[in-house]
């Protein structure tokens, strides 16, 4: 039996056709407080990807190019090495290793990996900093952070004294 290009099919030689499979959300994680399941999805902006704008994710950020605005997450943001944001951050944890000028701020645990430079102001419930990293700004550690999307100057950090230090 010939086939339509001509070709005949091997005997017992099964042809396999691909099918499409939509891909696993990337984890599911119990939120205590609405008491529900929730699927989170992780979002990479690419190396050599530049974007002029605010970027608003719901899930976990994963930067590795250029942003130009503003960052906001509910949930985890981690800027690589190379990447660079001039603008604000704001998310619940945080993980930075690449350059930021824009004030940093995490509801809760922020990293500052030795490879950052930050030029702004850091406010977190907690720090975690390792040595070999740059910051230029002022620091506001510990107790309540007011809300992920406030601005610097509303949750007091206007009374803070500026720290400029190579860890």
């Amino acid at each position: 039996m010939a086939t339509m290009f001509g070709s005949v099919p091997k005997k017992g030689v099964v042809n396999e056709v691909p099918v499409p499979v939509a891909p696993a959300p990337s984890k599911n994680n119990f939120n205590a407080d609405t008491n529900s399941l929730r699927m989170e999805t992780t979002n990479v902006i690419g190396k050599g990807t530049i974007i002029e704008g605010n970027i608003i994710a719901d899930g976990d950020l994963m930067l590795e190019g250029i942003v130009r605005g503003d960052v906001t997450t509910k949930t985890k943001l981690v800027v690589g090495t190379h990447s660079v944001v001039e603008g604000n951050i704001l998310a619940d944890h945080a993980e930075v290793a690449g350059r930021v000028r824009g004030t940093v701020q995490a509801s809760g645990l922020l990293i500052i990996k030795a490879s950052s430079v930050i030029d702004g102001d850091v406010i977190t419930k907690n720090l975690n900093v390792e040595s070999g990293s740059t910051f230029n700004g002022r620091f506001q550690v510990g107790g309540k952070v007011e809300s992920v999307a406030k601005p610097a100057v509303e949750s007091g950090m206007r009374d803070a004294a500026p720290v400029a230090a190579k860890v």
